[in-house]
């Protein structure tokens, strides 16, 4: 178990040197401890090798990928300016609809009631209770329907 630690590099120093001092006097032991060492060299070696092999099908792959995120940029550079000013065609179209549509000389003259003489009819029921609110000539006529405590 410590040699796996030792290999590893997970063991303490104090436990290393009573393992140094175990390993000098147990073949069996020593025996692992030089394949569990020659695991880490071999596996670098290998991994770089693997490495090397994939490294032109790694280079061709991120060379795509870069041409990719260029003509997408580009893309975007060609775009952004219909994107920026898209807005200003339909601005201008609404300015001239709201010029042309506005009801500028109209003949009827803002509310102002002289008078707030209000008459209230209540009838209330089992479900419902409505009150119809007469303001008047000149003032609106309002019907409140309250039910189950909402208006």
């Amino acid at each position: 178990m410590n040699i796996e630690k030792k290999a590893d590099g997970l063991i303490p120093r104090e436990a290393e040197e009573e393992l140094a001092g175990h390993l000098s006097g147990c073949p069996a032991c020593a025996a692992e401890d030089a394949a569990m060492s020659a695991t880490g060299p071999m596996l670098r070696a290998w991994t770089g090798m693997r490495a090397a092999e994939k490294a032109p099908a790694l280079d061709a792959m991120w060379t795509r990928v870069r041409a990719g995120i260029e003509e997408r940029r580009e893309s975007r550079r060609r775009s952004s300016w219909i994107t920026r000013w898209a807005w200003v065609p339909a601005a201008v179209a609404l300015t001239v609809l709201a010029i042309l549509f506005y009801p500028a000389g109209t003949d009827r003259s803002p509310f102002h009631p002289t008078t707030f003489d209000v008459a209230v009819e209540d009838v209330e029921s089992d479900v419902a209770t409505v009150a119809l609110v007469d303001k008047g000539e000149d003032l609106p006529r309002v019907i409140w329907i309250i039910e189950n405590g909402k208006t």
